[in-house]
């Protein structure tokens, strides 16, 4: 109630053209808030190439730790021939092709998404990413015979899926209105 006086305030004794840099500010802020979700999980997702996601292999002791790029292009191993026939379970299998694929829509589609989609698009996206989150999580509830082998990167990891999606959520549910308002400062 306040600030909704305070505005009128402000529109009744302020010229036009700085009532209108002060709404367009306001609104910038509210847009960045809203990357900052996307950044974060570009940068933990990041992050979580090089750090431990598995320490030992599934409770083996052999390996200390092995970071996120090599159990990358370990489960790649589900979709292309590498070697002798795998002993996973078929759910096993299932969660390693459903991991590559979001990892590598992660990467290569989300800034695409951010920077260029349109708002449908980017709410698509975000139940997608939400669906990865949770298919992403079933390696800590169904498969690790061990939880405490997963190491930080895993978890880094699975957070930038939620925090992507919950990003793009914000921003399909903006009515852009930074652009409403770039509009209007050009109109008057």
């Amino acid at each position: 109630m306040k600030s909704r006086f305070c505005n009128n305030l402000l529109a009744r004794h302020l010229p036009k053209n700085i009532l209108v840099v002060a709404t367009f500010r306001s609104k910038a802020d509210m847009m960045t808030k809203r990357y900052v979700v996307i950044v974060t999980a570009w940068l933990l997702h990041a992050t979580s190439w090089f750090l431990p996601a598995i320490k030992g292999f599934l409770g083996s002791r052999l390996d200390h730790s092995i970071s996120g790029w090599e159990v990358f292009l370990s489960q790649t191993c589900a979709l292309r021939p590498c070697g002798p026939e795998s002993a996973d379970p078929w759910y096993g299998t299932v969660i390693s092709v459903v991991g590559v694929v979001t990892t590598v829509l992660f990467v290569l589609a989300s800034p695409w998404i951010v920077w260029r989609a349109s708002r449908r698009l980017r709410r698509t996206a975000a139940f997608v990413a939400t669906a990865a989150f949770v298919v992403n999580c079933q390696w800590y509830v169904f498969y690790v015979p061990v939880r405490s082998d997963l190491g930080i990167g895993y978890f880094f990891w699975c957070a930038s899926f939620g925090l992507l999606a919950i990003g793009l959520f914000l921003i399909a549910g903006s009515n852009n209105e930074l652009e409403s308002t770039q509009q209007q400062s050009v109109l008057t």
